[in-house]
């Protein structure tokens, strides 16, 4: 969904769209004397929790995030799977750094090529990466650590029935 869809585009004789008319009829309703005159900068707020990112290069820096965090996810997976036995010997590749992931985002995402560029966009990935990352964090979960651990054992079991070495001892 985003604010160029037909449905959300509709425009009043004031040139306003009707997502933007019913989100502000909202932040009206809850302004306090903490917020009062802030409205313009709470609709877009709302704006951008509802559609996403409002100009083209913030739609840009976030699909070269998503890209970060994808490549990321991929790094650590093959990191896994290269510790067991059953993906041979070839040795993994270290997982590329937060900065790393950034600069190769900016080039092969963004199609930036000027060295300068690559930097300053690579920062501006590289801050995003961790605040998000800061959102999202979530503290330790013995619980979960409980059922991860209980659900590799009965992997492991399974593939020991099979005769199926799992992993490497060392």
């Amino acid at each position: 969904m985003s604010v160029s869809d037909s449905t959300y585009a509709a425009t009043f004789g004031d040139g306003s769209a009707v997502l933007e008319r019913v989100l502000l009829a909202i932040v009206n309703a809850h302004t306090t004397s903490e917020t009062e005159g802030r409205q313009a900068e709470r609709l877009q707020a709302a704006m951008r929790a509802l559609i996403g990112p409002a100009t083209a290069r913030e739609r840009d820096l976030e699909q070269a995030l998503q890209y970060m965090v994808r490549q990321r996810q991929r790094n650590a997976c093959d990191l896994e799977m290269a510790a067991l036995e059953l993906c041979g010997d070839a040795s993994p590749q270290a997982a590329l750094s937060v900065s790393e992931l950034a600069a190769t985002a900016a080039r092969e995402i963004l199609g930036i090529t000027a060295a300068d560029e690559v930097r300053a966009t690579a920062d501006i990935l590289c801050e995003m990466f961790c605040r998000r990352g800061k959102v999202h964090a979530v503290t330790y979960d013995h619980v979960r650590e409980a059922l991860e651990a209980e659900a590799v054992r009965r992997i492991l079991g399974e593939l020991a029935e099979w005769h199926i070495p799992s992993i490497r001892q060392k």
